[in-house]
C-alpha cells in the first residue's frame, strides 16, 4: 500500500489523503463485520468447550502457525489486491475497496501468522475483544502504511528493491518461534 499511497502523496496531497482515508474506512468496516462473526461462532464455542479446551486448542492452534512460519510456510491464500484498480478508480474509492479486501483477513497473502494468531485467541479465549483487536489491527495497519508513505523508507524500497527480502524469511521465522513459544505456555497452564 505504501508503494501506491506514497507516490500518489507525492504527485497530490489531497489524492494521497483520500486514498489513505478510504483505506481506513474499508479496513474498519471489514474489521467489524470480521469481529462480528468472530463474536458471534466465539461465544457458541464457548457454550460448548470448557475453558481448559478453549485454550488447549488455542495453544495447538498457535504452535501449528508458528511451525508453518518456521518452515517459511506462513498459510494465505496467495493474491494481493487487485492492482488494476489503481489506473481505473478515483483514490478514495480505491482506498475503500482496498481496506475492505484487506481487512477481512482471509483474501490476501500474510508476512507471518500473527494475524491467525490473533484471530483464534479472539475467537477460542476472549470473543468480547474481537472488535477492539481486529479494528485495532486494521488501524495500526493503515498508521503503518501511512508512516511509511511520507518517510524516507517507502523510497529506500522502491530504490534498493530486492535487497530488502531476505528480511522477510528471518522475519518470518522469528514470529514464528515466538508463536511456538506462546502457544506451548498456552496449552501447558491450560490444564494446571
Amino acid at each position: 500500500m505504501a508503494g501506491v499511497a506514497g507516490p500518489m502523496l507525492k504527485r497530490s496531497r489531497s489524492r494521497g489523503t483520500r486514498f489513505l482515508v478510504g483505506l481506513l474506512a474499508g479496513e474498519a468496516i471489514a474489521a467489524g463485520l470480521m469481529s462480528l462473526a468472530v463474536y458471534v461462532l466465539g461465544e457458541g464455542l464457548g457454550l460448548i468447550l470448557g475453558a481448559p479446551w478453549r485454550e488447549s486448542l488455542t495453544g495447538i492452534a498457535v504452535v501449528v502457525f508458528g511451525f508453518a512460519d518456521m518452515a517459511n510456510r506462513t498459510p494465505h491464500i496467495w493474491r494481493q489486491v487487485p492492482q488494476e484498480h489503481v489506473r481505473t478508480m478515483p483514490p478514495g474509492m480505491l482506498g475503500l475497496t482496498w481496506g475492505f479486501d484487506l481487512g477481512l483477513l482471509f483474501t490476501t497473502q500474510k508476512s507471518t501468522s500473527l494475524t491467525w494468531g490473533v484471530l483464534v485467541a479472539a475467537l477460542l479465549l476472549h470473543p468480547a475483544s474481537s472488535s477492539l483487536l481486529l479494528v485495532g489491527m486494521a488501524l495500526a495497519g493503515v498508521a503503518a502504511v501511512s508512516v511509511r508513505s511520507v518517510t524516507w523508507f517507502s523510497v529506500s524500497l522502491t530504490r534498493f528493491g530486492d535487497r530488502v527480502q531476505p528480511w522477510f524469511p528471518w522475519m518470518r521465522r522469528t514470529a514464528g518461534l515466538g508463536l511456538v513459544l506462546v502457544g506451548a505456555y498456552t496449552v501447558w497452564t491450560a490444564w494446571r
